[in-house]
């Protein structure tokens, strides 16, 4: 990374930091610190086994994608990835997204899996993680429609929008000549600025494997299932997680407030914001709360106690991971 970069990225920490101690300076230090140290640390030490159960159940859901392929990873390697994806994520300028080509090029490299295996395999996790959160908005939308809460309209809009970008996207993979006349213009633009030569045949290769991959695990549907059931598994947990989260400072949230909130903070995380939505996810978090009448000390503590098991627990053990991966990647070309 270049020092610009450097700079930027901290400075855009600074920022996301700022917000987050406004929150809490607007809320009331003391307040916050009062319910902060009333925190039961066995309550908060399950939501973390929580976690890693969860990133656990995604090693699994990983590992059952690559299987239909007939390709077996270690699940060990498949763990580092999810803990490194999860760096990644937190340093960029979204929340759960920009992490798959890097999970998909260092699989193909610790593995020895294709590439367009391992890069197939993250799309399929990016499509089933989209079909799920669809359908778990729309029951809450549902309910919001019901029960006649507002933001009903701004949130249909982006489930729609949503859709169809997941709709758009794959129809942009699996279309016969679109991708082909992309990386056309993609090549002839890195030819003009850089020195290297890009091997056109082997990127079309490649293309053309990635989407014979995406229709063969299209066409074994039924093996599909179990990743599927992973998938609500895993968004199962992490709502849990939040949920222990609040009950871990005495406080019993209304699981349709937790989920609403949860999807929406999601939402804004989806955004190119801050690294990890740092600060802006958060502020909607606990907006959202304080407009279904949780207290603001409360609202603000859980959102903090979240930060901690989603955001820094996982930055730190994700460069470690990172680190372990780079590591075993030098040591087996040594070999």
């Amino acid at each position: 990374m270049s020092l610009r970069k450097r700079i930027l990225t901290f400075l855009l920490y600074v920022l996301g930091l700022t917000i987050i101690l406004l929150i809490v300076v607007h809320v009331g230090i003391s307040e916050v610190l009062s319910v902060l140290l009333s925190t039961d640390p066995y309550i908060f030490l399950l939501a973390v086994v929580i976690y890693f159960l969860g990133c656990f159940v995604l090693t699994l859901r990983w590992r059952a994608i690559l299987s239909i392929s007939n390709y077996r990873a270690s699940l060990k390697h498949l763990f580092l990835l999810i803990m490194m994806g999860q760096f990644i994520n937190n340093i960029t300028p979204s929340m759960r997204g920009g992490s798959e080509p890097f999970r998909a090029y260092y699989l193909s490299k610790l593995e020895s899996i294709p590439k367009s295996i391992s890069f197939s395999s993250v799309i399929v996790e990016r499509v089933l993680d989209t079909i799920t959160f669809l359908l778990l908005s729309l029951l809450v939308i549902l309910y919001l429609l019901i029960k006649g809460i507002p933001l009903v309209e701004e949130l249909v809009l982006i489930w729609l929008l949503i859709g169809a970008l997941m709709t758009a996207s794959i129809y942009a993979i699996m279309h016969r000549s679109l991708p082909y006349k992309v990386a056309s213009k993609l090549i002839t633009v890195i030819s003009s600025i850089s020195s290297r030569s890009v091997p056109e045949k082997e990127v079309y290769k490649s293309i053309e494997d990635l989407q014979q991959n995406i229709l063969f695990l299209h066409h074994n549907k039924k093996k599909m299932i179990l990743p599927f059931i992973l998938t609500f598994l895993w968004w199962f947990l992490d709502i849990l997680k939040n949920y222990i989260l609040f009950l871990s400072i005495g406080y019993q949230l209304p699981p349709i407030v937790l989920s609403l909130t949860y999807l929406v903070s999601l939402l804004v995380g989806l955004l190119p914001t801050l690294p990890g939505s740092l600060g802006v996810s958060d502020a909607v978090s606990i907006t959202l709360y304080s407009y279904f009448g949780i207290p603001h000390s409360i609202s603000t503590t859980g959102t903090l106690l979240d930060r901690v098991v989603s955001y820094i627990i996982p930055t730190v053990l994700g460069f470690i991971a990172y680190y372990l991966i780079r590591r075993r990647l030098k040591d087996k070309v040594k070999r």
